[in-house]
């Protein structure tokens, strides 16, 4: 998931994925991919291309100091939602979701974090899944969806960011006899 930000004693950072794309069959091609990533936004500070195994984003690390140790729910509230999973301006884009979208998001893009003492830290929980015992999994995701989006790539898009969670949900699962003491935490 997306850092939402990290905050130690008066230090508080925050990254900015954007503009998903699948890796490249080669380093060639994988490289191409990269430039066309950069060349399509200017962003400042300096922007980067993150790849993981499936796919890479643009990136964008933004650092700062805090004037006083803020509240982490006032830090959380101007932060969340971000412009990725709401819209901008915020409150204009959250009022259009709420009139528009005819199902609820659940826990899609919610806040998951922590806070304590002198350091917090919180993600934006995408690409992600909620998977019940003998229910099956419900993977979440989503779009950048703006005037002249054309819907096939959208949904290319789509598919490719839920791949991996896909991909790991169709793996065999264990016997029951070697995972049952396993205890998970996220």
């Amino acid at each position: 998931p997306e850092r939402l930000f990290h905050r130690k004693w008066l230090s508080i950072s925050s990254e900015a994925l954007a503009a998903t794309r699948a890796r490249g069959e080669s380093s060639d091609l994988d490289l191409q991919i990269e430039h066309d990533l950069l060349s399509r936004v200017v962003v400042e500070p300096k922007k980067a291309v993150r790849k993981l195994p499936r796919i890479q984003h643009l990136y964008a690390q933004l650092t700062g100091n805090l004037r006083r140790e803020d509240d982490e729910f006032e830090i959380l509230s101007s932060l969340h939602p971000t412009p990725a999973v709401c819209g901008l301006p915020k409150e204009a884009a959250r009022l259009f979701i709420s009139e528009t979208e005819m199902f609820d998001r659940g826990m899609y893009a919610g806040p998951v974090g922590w806070f304590g003492g002198g350091e917090s830290e919180f993600a934006v929980g995408i690409r992600s899944a909620l998977v019940e015992k003998d229910s099956g999994a419900l993977v979440y995701a989503g779009t950048g969806i703006v005037e002249g989006s054309n819907p096939s790539s959208e949904w290319d898009e789509l598919e490719l960011k839920t791949s991996q969670c896909t991909k790991l949900l169709q793996l065999e699962v264990p016997r029951q006899s070697k995972v049952e003491n396993l205890e998970i935490i996220y």
